[in-house]
């Protein structure tokens, strides 16, 4: 070969060795870059995880371990965390990402950013997770329980494991007691008897509820009644009585009773006694308790034995009460003005002691617990102060009458407002005397000497019916008597009884012994006037005497009556010289006397000291006597003592009123106070502090004329 061809072949050679050096180099490089590039140098880095979910949101229990949860991601990932932390009992496994666990406490709901790092940066993901309380268990209560009507029970706690958001019952517990729907605890005071029975007591919240079986009694003592409720005159030892009644048990042995109040109002002792399947307890207000009002309950602890080592089933009852402790001096308690009721058949208070007969009584029932202050109203005049006169007020279709001075009034029962009035001071010699009602028509006996009248008002306007003329000379009378045939009334000169005709017309003038302060009885065959020395019986519509009954024995000392005599039975009356108690400070007394109108004889007497008409219903007698000083129930037939009450304060000196009766209870009024006593128990059982004259109207309103004003009391 030549030089210049081996030249040029060394030449291509070597073109062709760089060539070659070139390309590899290129691949060698290139396969540099691409490594760099994949492990993310070359000025870019490493990539970051992306991606990242859990299965979310997510509700756990406390107490149950949770399904682990795993990460789905993109990428390579160092480590995991979260923020905020995760509920009590919940972790996050910071290497593969997992949450698992068993949670212990009760987390709101909220999101949990759990965040996954790589080398090349992290991806974050919101996750919701809220953990709910475990459903409550083992709900108890102590059972089963006997609870007692009208007592507070000590509080009933349940026992219960876990979180309870609501407590409820089914049925209602028995009326009185209640659930805690918050807390659980079964408090109140049940109000009535119930038969043992089931109660389900569901404890719950969002996870579910336990139930308990409860099983209650409320075993009763009914008392009757259920609130006391008295006004009573300071220092008097009123009794109140109970009735007590087991429901659904038996009381065990001997029922014995004691009471106490944080006020001292009751004393401790207690009067039981058996009555038809119950017992009744007399309970008796302290006389040391001051004056004031007080209302609180009297608890009675019930036993077996007189030391109550042995407690009955119903330990002990406790009875509210409200009572009014009263002076002389205490204020007024208030105006009651209840809307005015009349009891249906009774009739209202409308002659001298009630009636014709002047029997003093009213056929009602009467519960002390009922009554009432209604009002104080108008002041009125009582006449005579030695012989304390009888000026005794009237009542018609919700209207007392009443005289004052000169002066006739009418008021409203309901408030004591005015309705009208009439002025006797025009007369040359101006008086007034008691009036009575009867048809719409209000009849006074007024004015003295030659203007003595018998007048005749209309009760609605006061306008007047009639003025018939009479002669007198300066009695005081008591309201006049009404009979089918006439009114009737004592007056003369010298003493007797006039009779007018309902229009006005006078029927006759009788002469009889001159006396003052006296009216008669009527019935409706004949007009009977006690003047002390004898019982005339009348012609109602002549006035011509039938019969006369003396009394031998009867001193005239003072002229004066005082009261009436009283219709009994048929053929039966009963009177007395009242006057004569105040003679020489009480000692000369005088005598009750029992009148035989058929036999024309006087049946019986009681000597004593009587200053009032008595009360007469079915058989019995009760009037006051001031020596000795006691309220007497006497028998119509002979005048035999059946029982008799002493007033219970010892300033109690005599007594100041006629006696007024009902059904239920007697009232009279001592130097001290008005009294109300039991006609069964003889027992004083209401009282109030003033002095006075009493009437009863037909809407169940006591008036009591006293201490220069007029008291109305509701008794119903």
């Amino acid at each position: 070969m030549h030089a210049r061809e081996r030249t040029a072949d060394r030449r291509e050679s070597a073109i062709v060795r760089t060539a070659k050096v070139g390309f590899l180099s290129r691949i060698v490089l290139g396969a540099i870059v691409a490594l760099v590039a994949s492990c993310g140098g070359g000025g870019s880095g490493p990539s970051a995880p992306s991606a990242l979910s859990y299965p979310g949101p997510q509700t756990y229990i406390t107490g149950a371990a949770i399904t682990p949860l795993n990460p789905s991601v993109q990428g390579p990932v160092t480590s995991y965390s979260v923020s905020p932390t995760l509920p009590t009992g919940i972790t996050l496994n910071s290497t593969s990402g997992q949450i698992s666990g068993t949670p212990t406490t009760p987390t709101a709901k909220a999101t949990y950013t759990i965040t996954a790092q790589g080398s090349g940066g992290s991806t974050a993901f919101g996750l919701s997770i809220a953990v709910l309380p475990a459903a409550p268990t083992g709900l108890s209560y102590p059972s089963p329980q006997t609870y007692v009507a009208r007592t507070p029970i000590t509080a009933l706690a349940p026992t219960v494991t876990g979180l309870v958001t609501k407590y409820s019952a089914s049925p209602a517990l028995p009326a009185g007691l209640s659930l805690d729907p918050a807390g659980g605890q079964i408090t109140g005071t049940p109000t009535s008897a119930s038969v043992l029975s089931d109660y389900t007591i569901t404890a719950s919240n969002v996870s579910g509820s336990t139930s308990f079986t409860l099983s209650l009694e409320v075993i009763a003592v009914n008392v009757t009644p259920g609130v006391i409720s008295r006004l009573l005159a300071s220092g008097t030892p009123v009794t109140i009585t109970l009735t007590i009644v087991p429901v659904d048990f038996v009381f065990s042995g001997t029922l014995v009773a004691t009471a106490s109040d944080t006020n001292g109002v009751f004393a401790p002792a207690v009067t039981v006694v058996p009555s038809n399947g119950g017992y009744t307890l007399a309970l008796t207000v302290s006389t040391r308790i001051v004056p004031g009002h007080y209302t609180s309950n009297v608890n009675l602890k019930l036993c077996s034995d007189p030391g109550c080592t042995a407690p009955q089933a119903v330990p002990s009852v406790a009875v509210p009460f409200d009572i009014y402790v009263l002076s002389a001096s205490s204020a007024w308690p208030g105006n009651h003005l209840t809307a005015l009721n009349s009891w249906t058949g009774v009739p209202d208070w409308t002659m001298y002691q009630a009636n014709a007969a002047h029997t003093g009584y009213v056929p009602v029932q009467l519960d002390p617990n009922l009554f009432s202050t209604r009002w104080q109203g108008p002041p009125v005049e009582q006449g005579d102060p030695y012989y304390p006169y009888p000026n005794t007020l009237t009542t018609s279709n919700g209207q007392l009458f009443i005289a004052s001075g000169n002066l006739l009034y009418a008021y409203k029962e309901f408030d004591a407002s005015a309705v009208w009035q009439y002025d006797f001071s025009g007369l040359p010699f101006p008086s007034s005397n008691p009036p009575s009602v009867a048809s719409g028509v209000v009849y006074v006996a007024a004015g003295q000497q030659s203007s003595t009248y018998l007048f005749a008002f209309n009760t609605v306007d006061g306008s007047l019916v009639f003025k018939s003329p009479m002669s007198s000379q300066w009695e005081q009378y008591l309201a006049t008597a009404i009979g089918a045939q006439g009114i009737y009334t004592n007056a003369g000169t010298y003493g007797g009884i006039y009779g007018f005709q309902p229009a006005g017309q006078q029927l006759f003038f009788t002469p009889l012994t001159q006396t003052s302060q006296w009216t008669p009885a009527v019935d409706a065959n004949k007009v009977y006037a006690y003047t002390g020395d004898a019982l005339k019986v009348l012609d109602p519509a002549t006035g011509l005497v039938q019969s006369s009954i003396a009394d031998p024995a009867y001193m005239n000392y003072v002229y004066v009556i005082g009261g009436s005599a009283v219709l009994g039975a048929p053929g039966s009356l009963f009177a007395a010289n009242y006057a004569n108690s105040v003679i020489d400070g009480g000692a000369v007394g005088n005598s009750l006397l029992h009148f035989n109108v058929a036999q024309n004889s006087i049946d019986w007497r009681i000597a004593g000291n009587f200053p009032s008409t008595p009360a007469y219903d079915a058989g019995v007698l009760y009037v006051a006597n001031d020596n000795p000083l006691q309220l007497e129930a006497r028998a119509e037939a002979d005048g035999s003592l059946l029982w008799a009450w002493v007033p219970p304060q010892s300033g109690d000196v005599g007594f100041k009123s006629e006696v007024l009766l009902t059904k239920s209870m007697i009232f009279v009024s001592t130097n001290l106070a008005i009294y109300g006593i039991d006609t069964m128990t003889h027992r004083t059982v209401w009282s109030y502090p003033l002095v006075g004259r009493l009437a009863l109207s037909q809407n169940g309103i006591l008036y009591i004329e006293g201490s220069g004003l007029l008291t109305a009391i509701n008794v119903k």
